[in-house]
Formats: structure tokens, sequence, C-alpha cells
């Protein structure tokens, strides 16, 4: 390739880029101009909707058949578009389970972009205070994990607070980097520090490269990368985001046990959602402690061929003689036949609360 070739390629990125950015100022005017009708028609209502997004990422997807950038990358651009243009037309606070650089800030980031105001909170009972206290708008809490399973802490929030809907998913692959504060053989480690559920997922890794060595429990990822930072041979295992934030040296990268590990997050929030067509609805459901009580939950669902892509079972917290079910099932609370199994499951004696609709992870 000649200098000149390369001049005219680079001359038509530059036309390219001008193009884009007429477009895309183009798109926050209407935006905006949607925003000020919004306002006139509900003038309390949050301008922020998961189902209208969840559709224009959708079509966006299905329109990239060919070209260099695969639908993660094409989807990771439209996030910050989308987030830029929100912007204009409201600022919106999102809560997550803290500190900083902590897999729940890297979701708030993956699935909002990074224009939205991020509050950090020391528990997952404080995301849901600050979303119930206005504090916030969205809350984004950890649910479950692939490898270690489901966090309590969440679906008790959830039960008790009866005020607060699911209005979205994340899903986070869960890539663990062994990282220090200072630069340092793996032999010459005093100790390895990071949450529990981190050490855990990694555990066969640390077993077959370093061996016997010290653990560390932290309250989470973050707080061990910043006891690596202060103390000298002290590894961690974090996130990329914390690397980052905490200027860590990476020592291993990806040294979870299972590469598909990932962490399913719920987006909170007080306001109900449209329906997209691809949905997903969570209810509590709580029935007495009798042979045959789950059958009789899951038949209405069978017969009408929904298909449950959760269950989850523990004995009700305020009645032993009762038993909770969390269940995620396809559709939306508005569909039809989704309406007569909730009924007929109500019909039956057991309680349900509807947790929820919300489009399906895109």
């Amino acid at each position: 390739m000649t200098k000149e070739s390369l001049k005219t390629l680079r001359s038509k990125i530059d036309k390219i880029d001008k193009d884009l950015l007429e477009l895309i100022q183009k798109r926050a005017s209407l935006a905006v101009a949607i925003g000020k009708v919004k306002s006139k028609i509900s003038p309390n209502t949050s301008f922020y909707k998961p189902d209208r997004e969840a559709s224009i990422l959708r079509n966006i997807l299905k329109a990239n058949e060919k070209g260099e950038l695969s639908n993660l990358k094409v989807k990771s651009i439209f996030k910050e578009l989308i987030s830029g243009c929100l912007s204009l037309e409201e600022a919106l606070k999102i809560s997550y389970l803290g500190p900083e650089g902590t897999h729940s800030e890297a979701a708030v980031h993956s699935h909002f972009g990074s224009l939205v105001s991020r509050m950090s909170s020391p528990t997952i009972d404080d995301v849901f205070n600050q979303v119930i206290n206005k504090d916030s708008d969205l809350g984004v809490v950890p649910v479950e994990n692939s490898s270690e399973g489901v966090i309590n802490t969440t679906l008790n929030c959830l039960a008790d607070n009866e005020n607060i809907s699911i209005s979205g998913e994340i899903y986070l692959n869960i890539n663990h980097q062994l990282a220090s504060g200072n630069k340092f053989d793996l032999k010459d480690a005093f100790a390895i520090a990071s949450h529990p559920q981190a050490l855990g997922q990694c555990n066969k890794w640390i077993e077959k490269n370093i061996g016997s060595i010290k653990r560390l429990e932290m309250p989470s990822s973050a707080v061990a990368a910043q006891y690596a930072k202060d103390n000298k041979n002290i590894l961690c295992i974090v996130n990329s985001l914390a690397i980052e934030k905490y200027k860590l040296v990476l020592q291993k990268k990806n040294i979870q046990d299972y590469s598909n590990n990932k962490t399913r997050f719920l987006v909170i929030g007080q306001n109900d959602i449209g329906k997209t067509g691809k949905d997903k609805t969570s209810f509590l459901i709580q029935t007495a402690n009798n042979p045959g009580a789950l059958m009789g939950i899951l038949r209405p669902f069978e017969k009408r061929k929904i298909n449950l892509s959760k269950i989850e079972t523990r004995p009700s917290r305020g009645n032993i003689n009762s038993h909770d079910f969390f269940i995620d099932c396809e559709g939306h609370q508005k569909d039809q036949k989704l309406k007569l199994a909730i009924k007929e499951v109500c019909d039956s004696g057991a309680l349900v609360r509807i947790l929820g609709s919300y489009p399906q992870y895109v």
C-alpha cells in the first residue's frame, strides 16, 4: 500500500466520521423533542424506557448481518449513543452494590453506558432503600452466579419490599484478573485477597498455579484491590475496572475456573415496564408446605406451554408452615395466557405477587 492510497482511505474515514456526527446530532435533537412531548403528556414519568431501548437494540442487531463489527461491539456503541441521548432528557441516577471497581459497577456501565450518575452503596439493602426513597432512579443488584448460585439477600429484599419491581436484567461475563500493588514473582506472594465468591470461583486455578497460600476474605473485590495497593507482595482477584481504577499490576488474566462464569443482575425500580414481545416475568408464590404443592404451582404453566426459566424454593421466613417459590418465566404479565396461569395458581389457594415484567436481556 502506497502513502497515497493510505491517505485516500483516511480521507474516506474522515468523511464518514463527519456524516456520522451529523446523524448523531440529528438523533440527539429528536431525543430532546421526544422528551418535551413526554413531559407534556406525563409530567412525572421517567424518560428511561427499557422496553423501548430493548426494541431499538434488537432491531439494530438484527440489521447487523454483515460487517467487521460483532454484535457485542455494535451493542456497546449503541448503548453509549442511547446513554448520551438520554442524558439530554434526564440525568439518570443508578445505585449499585459498591464500592467502586466491583462487578456491580461494571454491570451498570455495561447496561446504562458511561453517562449515567453512578451511586455506590455499601449493602444490597441500601440499594433497595435508595430506590424506595427516590434518592436514585434505579438500582442494580446481583441475584445469581452460574458457579456460586443465588444471592439470598437480594431475594429477601424483593420479598420484603412490595413497592419495588424488577425493570430489567443484566448478564455479565465474570472474568477474574490476578493483580497486585507491586510487581513480583508469584512464588514470593504472602497472601491472596478477594471477596469469598471470587476466591471460590478461582479455587482450582489457585491450587494448580500457586498452591498453598493464605487467603484473605474481603467484603468486596474493590476492598481487596485497595489492600493489595497498600501492602507489598499481596495478590488480589479483581476485575479489569478495578485494575484501572486502583492502578494495579496485572499478574495473570482470566484465572476463573470456568470460562462461562456469569453473574445475573437485576435492575430494580418503581415503574411498570411495557411489552416488547420478548419479555420475562418474575414472581413470588407462597403456598402451604403440603405434598404436591410444587406440582400444583407448575401445572397451570405446563398446561399453557409457558416456559419457566428459573425456580428457587425455600421455607417462608414469616410462616414456617409454608414455602416461597421465586419463579421466572417467559412472557409479560399482560399476556393473556400468563394472566390465566397466574389466576389458576391463585385459585388453588397460593399467594402470588408479581415482582416485575421486563425485557429479556439483549
